[in-house]
Parts: C-alpha cells; sequence; structure tokens
C-alpha cells in the first residue's frame, strides 16, 4: 500500500512545467544583468588587453603595452580591484627572474629576521 501512495505522489500535476520555465527565466534574466554589468565596467579594456599580452607571451611573443585605466573609477563589476595583480602577474611572466627574486625574498626575509633574533638573544645572554 506504501508503495502505491508513493508512486502516487511523484506524478507530476501539468501546471508543473511552468516553475521550470520561470527558474529558467529568472536564470537568463540573471545572467544577462550580470553580463551588462561586466560590459559596463570601465576596467574591462584593461582586462582584456592583459589577458592578450598573456596570450602573446605563452605563444612566444613580445607583449604589446596596454592603456593603465585610472584607479577608483565607480561601476561595473569590481574588476578595478584586479588590476593590480593582473599588472604584476603579467610582468611576472614578462620577467621569469621576478619569480626567483620572490622566492628569495619569501625565503630569506624570515631567515634573516631569525638570524637578527637570534643574534640579539646571544648578545643579552650572559
Amino acid at each position: 500500500m506504501s508503495y502505491l501512495k508513493k508512486r502516487i505522489a511523484m506524478r507530476r500535476s501539468p501546471m508543473s512545467g511552468l516553475g521550470d520555465i520561470n527558474s529558467i527565466v529568472n536564470a537568463v534574466t540573471g545572467a544577462l544583468g550580470t553580463s551588462l554589468d561586466i560590459a559596463n565596467d570601465p576596467y574591462l579594456q584593461e582586462t582584456i588587453c592583459h589577458i592578450g599580452q598573456l596570450k602573446q607571451i605563452n605563444a612566444g611573443q613580445a607583449a604589446g603595452a596596454c592603456a593603465e585605466t585610472a584607479p577608483n573609477l565607480a561601476g561595473g563589476v569590481g574588476l578595478g580591484k584586479v588590476q593590480p595583480y593582473l599588472r604584476a602577474y603579467v610582468y611576472a611572466e614578462e620577467n621569469k627572474w621576478v619569480y626567483a627574486v620572490a622566492a628569495a625574498v619569501i625565503i630569506g626575509l624570515p631567515m634573516l629576521i631569525g638570524y637578527d633574533l637570534g643574534k640579539a638573544a646571544k648578545r643579552s645572554s650572559p
């Protein structure tokens, strides 16, 4: 008997398809709104230019220059917050020595601090 109740309860009503259409329309509307926000972002052109630079670097070509957009412009989805990191990444990809320097700083700075602390502790001990 419980099997029949479950089976009957699982059937859809003829109007249940409207909920699916409604959710699709809501999803498309949300995606279009987000797309418009991205298209209206003042940093979009610079972001696209940096992506093109990375593509050129990966192809072994010299990367062209990108125009730098002024900081703190209003509007869009916040691509302006990503620009300094994207500029640094493009620079690091163009100049591979940056990775070696960054590794040396990340490893060497804590070692230097520890060395100085140990040296100071040795001087102050009797």
